[in-house]
């Protein structure tokens, strides 16, 4: 079994994988693995202070991986060879979420949601970005996340405070959708694995478990209660199973082999710990890792 990564009181916000190589960002800063887990480096050092740049959030596709910071956005083409940042406006806001869109090889667009201050939108492979926070009526974003289809429908939710919005401009415009304020916050935002037929989208809130949308994200209700409850911390589609979801609790990770009808219970964490990302394996040199709140990183075996 692959040790677990631990440093005290280093949160883990987030883990991504850039070829075969594995990310973290933590509070103490992003860190890389070239051997699936088993071992962790610095990956990045902040030229002024030549020390490591607390992280928030991580996104990868293909060569390219980005990670949130204070104040601006870290990009690098080469998985992690190289990094360039990208500063935003002060003042400096806390990234918070980042989305790829599905199209990026083809239109280069990526959208960044901050603690305090709403949107910014990249449609230059993230070496510039603007605010577009027209109609966004709550500037607290924890979610972002594309529809499969943006290239057709230009649609993009993100998760706030007080519930969800959706632009279906590609991020130019906002709008509220109909989703219960008294479920709110809204923590993680996924598509359907079979989103072409049955149009669903998930959403996770804070304390009020799992709700789905049938028809692209106007209405919302409920489900899986009796599996899922409390916060909802991360849901995502693994890579390489077509039908398959995935939900992280603090204490459990849940799937669905069937595009969310039915659920079962995976893994069970010791419910101190408050597992926040999860990070679908890929292949015996690659297991799925788990980080939690209190700095550990863990394989599941």
């Amino acid at each position: 079994m692959i040790q677990g990564f631990k440093q005290t009181q280093d949160t883990v916000y987030s883990l991504a994988r850039c070829q075969d190589v594995c990310f973290v960002a933590r509070f103490s800063g992003i860190y890389r693995s070239d051997d699936g887990g088993r071992t962790w480096s610095l990956a990045y050092k902040a030229p002024d202070t030549d020390g490591p740049l607390a992280t928030t959030t991580l996104a990868a596709t293909g060569h390219d991986i980005f990670a949130g910071v204070k104040g601006g956005i870290l990009r690098s083409s080469n998985c992690g060879a190289d990094w360039f940042a990208a500063v935003l406006p002060p003042p400096a806001p806390l990234i918070s979420a980042l989305a790829i869109s599905p199209n990026f090889e083809q239109d280069g667009v990526l959208i960044a949601g901050t603690a305090e201050d709403g949107i910014f939108v990249s449609t230059d492979r993230g070496v510039q970005w603007q605010p577009w926070n027209f109609g966004l009526l709550d500037l607290a974003v924890y979610a972002a996340a594309f529809s499969p289809h943006f290239g057709n429908d230009q649609t993009i939710l993100i998760g706030t405070q007080t519930g969800i919005f959706r632009s279906k401009n590609g991020g130019r415009a906002w709008r509220s959708v109909s989703f219960p304020m008294d479920a709110a916050p809204v923590l993680s935002l996924c598509p359907s694995p079979d989103f072409g037929r049955d149009h669903r989208w998930f959403a996770g809130t804070e304390a009020n478990g799992l709700y789905v949308s049938e028809d692209n994200g106007d209405r919302w209700e409920r489900i899986a209660a009796d599996h899922i409850s409390g916060a909802v911390n991360a849901i995502i589609i693994p890579p390489a199973a077509s039908q398959e979801l995935w939900v992280l609790l603090d204490d459990r990770l849940i799937i669905s082999r069937d595009s969310g009808q039915h659920w079962m219970t995976s893994s069970i964490f010791s419910p101190e710990s408050q597992a926040l990302a999860v990070l679908p394996g890929n292949g015996q040199q690659h297991p799925t890792l788990v980080g939690f709140a209190d700095g550990t990183i863990l394989p599941l075996t």
